[in-house]
């Protein structure tokens, strides 16, 4: 489970200074009386406020910097009071977090805001946390605003008034040791070529950055993760794509290059030897495709564009996007591409989605850039698959619209099967785009009532069975 650390109500705007608080703890402990009335005293006018008997501790127990028995700071809470400002003691604060509490899921949200134009709220924020795996974020809580709010004392991110934050990529990079585009960058590479270039710098650390055979990093890559390299393809699909991203340097010896695969030398980039270790942590858990993950924030207004292109490219990138946008605008958590566009000239899409809203349900996505009517068969098709993978609902999404005998299909099995279908037209997509996800949410609600009308004279219970 990823989650974040609990802050209760221990803020900036309260502390002020990130020090004084470790700073009473470590003179005082491990007198907890004396520790608690200190705290009392320095942030909440000797009220008697049970938040310094309990958020602070609470608090700081919850980000590490505190230990209880023995009462005590931390080596990390050590770390942090002997900051040499108020700055960079937050500073301090934001790396520990991103090292230790996955604080990196705040800057990645922020940047997927920013990206898209939406305005940064206390809703929009959680919202986005939950997309990208952070669990446990209740309706009531602040942890995730107070940590950004951390982060902005610490300068790692500018705010103009009530303008949404914006990274400062100088001092994220001192802070963190990765700025915001390079942490964006590395999480649009490939999973095969995120784990070749942790390989690459693990190996780096012990020769100074130096040359290394290329083979000798394919193979640890080869023996460790095998299923995730097409062996044939590491020099195409991995070694160039990096070297064009400037992640490692190729030298332009010809006698060192070598013709096979796995031959010639290779060398981290600058780049890549001035990033965090810890940053370069290949994500296992990706699902979406690189090439869409680094796409996957464009305003719904350009996925639009790319719909309406006369590109085939374009637009098949479009539907990709369009479907991901709506799985997440749904509530659901994309699992698997059945059917990339690429694979039928740009005008389809199939892929898997699950939800876990009250129960958990799987769902088809077939989205269909096309100017003809959606058939029958199209539709009837879906059924099977839906059968074999146990899905429980069929979406299907087109740019046009459905003919009556398909849409007479799909009501006729949503009424004799356990399965439902959600018909999305053209015209609700282009609403959808247009004004945005409450669109689509009230087309889906819509179709849910429709659908328990459609299931209303299907048996409930068995019929009892005469002796």
């Amino acid at each position: 489970m990823r989650r974040l650390p609990s802050f209760n109500d221990f803020s900036p705007e309260i502390i002020k200074d990130l020090r004084r608080p470790l700073e009473i703890l470590d003179q005082l402990a491990p007198d907890r009386e004396a520790v608690v009335a200190a705290w009392d005293a320095a942030f909440f006018g000797s009220a008697g406020n049970k938040r310094a008997s309990t958020n602070i501790p609470a608090t700081l127990s919850s980000l590490g910097l505190m230990s209880r028995q023995p009462l005590g700071l931390t080596e990390a809470g050590k770390h942090i009071l002997a900051a040499p400002d108020a700055i960079e003691a937050a500073r301090r604060l934001a790396r520990h977090v991103v090292d230790t509490r996955n604080g990196i899921a705040i800057i990645d949200a922020v940047r997927s805001l920013n990206t898209r134009g939406e305005t940064l709220s206390k809703e929009s924020l959680k919202r986005e946390l939950g997309l990208i795996g952070i669990e446990k974020l209740s309706n009531a809580t602040t942890d995730h605003t107070t940590l950004l709010n951390w982060m902005v004392q610490g300068g790692l991110f500018t705010r103009q008034g009530k303008s949404s934050p914006v990274p400062n990529e100088a001092v994220m990079k001192a802070a963190l040791g990765i700025s915001g585009s390079e942490r964006s960058g590395f999480a649009e590479l490939t999973l095969a070529q995120q784990i070749f270039v942790q390989v690459l710098r693990r190996l780096a650390e012990g020769n100074g950055g130096a040359e290394l055979a290329a083979k000798q990093v394919i193979d640890e890559c080869l023996r460790d993760h095998r299923s995730r390299f097409d062996e044939d393809q590491i020099r195409a699909k991995v070694v160039k794509p990096l070297a064009d991203a400037g992640w490692i340097r190729i030298p332009e010896n010809p006698t060192s290059a070598g013709r096979g695969g796995k031959s010639g030398q290779i060398k981290p980039s600058a780049k890549l030897m001035s990033i965090s270790i810890e940053a370069i942590l290949p994500d296992f858990d990706q699902i979406v495709p690189a090439d869409l993950r680094a796409k996957i924030d464009l305003p719904r207004e350009e996925v639009r564009r790319l719909l309406e292109s006369k590109e085939t490219y374009e637009k098949g990138l479009g539907l990709e996007l369009l479907a991901l946008k709506m799985i997440l605008d749904i509530g659901l958590e994309p699992r698997a591409f059945r059917l990339r566009s690429r694979d039928t000239a740009h005008a389809e899409v199939d892929l898997t989605a699950e939800g876990k809203n009250l129960l958990f349900s799987r769902w088809n996505f077939q989205c269909k850039c096309i100017a003809s009517k959606v058939s029958l068969g199209d539709v009837a098709k879906e059924v099977g698959l839906a059968i074999y993978s146990k899905a429980h609902v069929v979406a299907v999404v087109t740019t046009s619209d459905f003919s009556g005998e398909a849409i007479a299909y799909a009501r006729e099995v949503t009424a004799t099967t356990h399965l439902q279908f959600l018909l999305v037209t053209g015209a609700v997509v282009r609403s959808y785009l247009e004004k945005g996800p409450s669109v689509l949410l009230d087309h889906v609600a819509a179709n849910a009532s429709s659908v328990m009308l459609q299931k209303r004279g299907q048996p409930v219970a068995p019929e009892a069975i005469d002796d």
